[in-house]
């Protein structure tokens, strides 16, 4: 799994931040989530391949989280995109990018589908043979899902010394890898366990953005391998994070040590502080480990 952050402070661009974008490699596949100003400028300079993205996930419609997005529909156009493209996101977002589509008369070259959300409970959007993509209903000023984006478990893997030693022909090895046993020409019966591996783990991403904190997303993002969880303010603006929908460090810590994830990323700071270091100082009172997301920052984990 890999996480490329484009963008991850709150609000405003500034010519040294972006707003909030990053792009998840998941089992071969590849998903950008938010689309703040600058994504695709982003995109080019960490040389990640538009057309790889197929599905765009936006939390909410607030402009840091997804006005990058007409542009870079642009641009799939200028670039003569032949695939399909998906955008799941709240109810709205048609009606926002058809607009601006219809008046600036930039119709796409491609397919482009749009999966519109309204539930206020967790709903599966996604699916294919590998991955599937769930929401976390949060708690903003509008109406806002994270999203939790978890790996199918794999067939097994061959022992290829322990097939050898049985004599077991290469045609047979996906009915093993199903976790089937072998029954030989002889009628003897090869038991699974003694000629495969256990599939290779798992792996989940929760991505929560903009939310108040909110305990009712744990049962959710249960043990979950990492969790990306704002914190626009520190505990000393604690007071401040009602009034806009938002959390502190501290309480996106909180939050991690109730699921019991195992890694948390912290991210959509607020420019007011100096030093994104205050904000893994704080959380790192109450959780660890503490990963704090930086624009054009790689985040592997195996």
């Amino acid at each position: 799994m890999k996480i490329t952050i484009l963008g991850c402070y709150s609000a405003t661009p500034r010519t040294i931040t972006n707003p909030t974008s990053q792009v998840l490699e998941l089992n071969n596949q590849m998903f950008l989530i938010d689309c703040g100003e600058g994504t695709q400028v982003q995109l080019r300079r960490h040389k990640i391949k538009f057309s790889r993205i197929d599905r765009i996930f936006i939390s909410h419609l607030h402009g840091d989280h997804f006005f990058g997005l007409i542009g870079l529909i642009s641009t799939f156009s200028l670039l003569n995109r032949q695939n399909d493209l998906h955008v799941y996101g709240p109810k709205g977002i048609k009606d926002i990018i058809l607009l601006q589509i219809k008046l600036s008369r930039s119709y796409t070259g491609y397919n482009l589908y749009f999966h519109e959300l309204e539930s206020e409970t967790s709903e599966l959007i996604y699916e294919d043979d590998k991955v599937t993509v769930t929401t976390i209903p949060l708690k903003h000023r509008v109406y806002t899902n994270g999203f939790l984006f978890r790996e199918k478990p794999g067939p097994r893997r061959i022992n290829i010394e322990a097939a050898k030693e049985r004599n077991i022909e290469v045609c047979y090895f996906n009915k093993l890898k199903q976790g089937s046993d072998l029954l030989q020409e002889d009628g003897s019966v090869v038991k699974n366990a003694e000629v495969t591996y256990d599939p290779l783990p798992v792996q989940s991403y929760a991505f929560c953005s903009d939310t108040l904190y909110n305990e009712e997303m744990i049962p959710l993002i249960k043990d979950v391998d990492v969790l990306y969880h704002e914190s626009t303010f520190l505990e000393q603006d604690v007071e401040k994070c009602i009034p806009t929908g938002h959390s502190s460090a501290k309480q996106a810590a909180q939050i991690a040590l109730k699921a019991g994830v195992k890694n948390l990323i912290l991210g959509h700071y607020s420019t007011r502080y100096p030093n994104i270091e205050l904000f893994g100082e704080e959380a790192g009172t109450v959780f660890s480990p503490v990963i704090l997301a930086d624009d054009g920052k790689v985040l592997k984990f195996n």
